[in-house]
């Protein structure tokens, strides 16, 4: 029988292989010795790190898709829910508008008045505008509207249309810096003041500040604000606020201010009404 033989072992790349690991390890130990980086530190790097940035871009690209993909399916069920709703709103304006026409036929046949237009009627938050104490917004409604048009919602006064074109208007919010109303405090003998924004009085959360016209102002935390219609621009009645607290002024304790919480959501304006000055 033939014998076999193990092959033999080529001990020179072997040799090599530690040697040249000598040779790098020496030449790191001396780089970090004086404070630098090694060459061979220097080539992994340059090898490694373009590597690297591409399977984090890879991992955040794939993040993002799936990240997309799962929001996807939410969106597409949100955005069927809001069709929903909006043929169901649109079907309830028809009726009435349908109701409206019966109503104005009826009247005639009686021969009574015919019907006043709606007071007041709802417009859209098309857009907004803010920066450098300026806040306003874009609203489109369903008739041509007009400047000095005084803009609500159902909980309380936002401002008041300063440009008009057709149905489109921009509206100076009571949060603008450059707006102001006229209030009273809505009690007996109520003290009379100026509302205006506040920007200083919170950084989470919007607030205005009523000055009174009187230095002897009884203004107590929890009064209800409601507009004067002093000065013509805003009609009576409107509610304001609620004063948050009262602070008086540390170098003339005659002046007061109130810091007022809104009743109108600023942050989260979407449907308003338009009413005429004087309606």
């Amino acid at each position: 029988m033939r014998a076999t033989h193990a092959p033999a072992v080529r001990w020179e790349p072997i040799l090599a292989m530690m040697l040249l690991a000598l040779i790098f390890t020496w030449g790191q130990h001396r780089a970090r010795a004086v404070g630098e980086t090694s060459l061979p530190e220097r080539g992994a790097r340059a090898v490694v790190w373009p590597l690297q940035s591409l399977l984090v871009r890879g991992g955040a690209s794939t993040r993002t898709v799936a990240t997309a993909a799962y929001r996807g399916r939410s969106l597409v069920a949100e955005n069927q829910e809001l069709e929903r709703r909006v043929r169901e709103l649109e079907a309830d304006r028809l009726r009435m508008v349908s109701y409206y026409l019966e109503n104005s036929a009826m009247r005639k046949k009686l021969g009574w008045a015919p019907l006043e237009p709606p007071p007041a009627v709802a417009a859209r938050v098309i857009d907004w505008s803010s920066g450098q104490g300026r806040k306003r917004v874009t609203i489109e409604a369903n008739r041509e509207l007009e400047r000095g048009n005084i803009v609500r919602t159902q909980a309380g006064l936002v401002g008041r249309v300063i440009e008009a074109q057709g149905t489109r208007g921009t509206v100076m919010l009571l949060t603008d810096t450059e707006s102001a109303v006229a209030a009273r405090v809505l009690r007996e003998n109520g003290d009379f003041g100026m509302v205006s924004a506040a920007p200083e009085a919170s950084e989470h959360m919007t607030m205005l500040k009523m000055i009174p016209h009187s230095n002897r102002a009884d203004l107590r935390m929890g009064d209800v604000l409601i507009s004067s219609g002093d000065g013509g621009v805003y009609p009576q009645g409107i509610p304001i606020g609620f004063i948050e607290r009262v602070e008086t002024s540390a170098v003339n304790v005659s002046l007061i201010t109130a810091y007022v919480h809104p009743f109108a959501d600023f942050e989260h304006l979407d449907y308003v009404l338009v009413e005429r000055r004087g309606e």
